[in-house]
């Protein structure tokens, strides 16, 4: 799923797996609030706020999602009205769709995938999240 995940050291504990979602907001439940954290978060449902998350971020294709992201890794096959800010890579599925700008290290839009805003790439991260 996120292409700047090595598989070389599975033995390691440290080593977080996509086969685990460790945090996941269902499709059927709504969130007001900013959230923050770390593991494998992925969101199905809605939520109105800031995520200030350690690790990767799975937005679903039924998620709407209005707020700011910063994060490690981002896949976006849902609605993002809001500014993202990635360490690595942000995905952006066939059924997604970003409404803002990003920050990101490596961009991946597939095709239908949607980006309305300017995209800055580097190795400097951003945080568009006040605290």
């Amino acid at each position: 799923m996120f292409n700047g995940f090595s598989n070389q050291d599975k033995d390691s504990k440290s080593q977080k797996t996509l086969e685990r979602i460790e945090t996941l907001i269902g499709e059927n439940c709504s969130i007001t609030g900013n959230i923050s954290g770390e593991g494998l978060l992925q969101i199905d449902g809605s939520v109105e706020g800031d995520i200030n998350w350690i690790d990767d971020i799975i937005i679903g294709p039924s998620c709407k999602y209005k707020g700011n992201i910063s994060c490690k890794n981002a896949s976006i096959k849902g609605s993002v009205e809001g500014n993202i800010s990635c360490e690595d890579i942000l995905t952006i599925e066939d059924t997604g769709k970003v409404t803002g700008d990003i920050t990101v290290k490596k961009i991946i839009i597939n095709e239908n995938g949607s980006l309305d805003g300017k995209c800055i790439m580097g190795n400097k991260k951003v945080d568009y999240i006040e605290e």
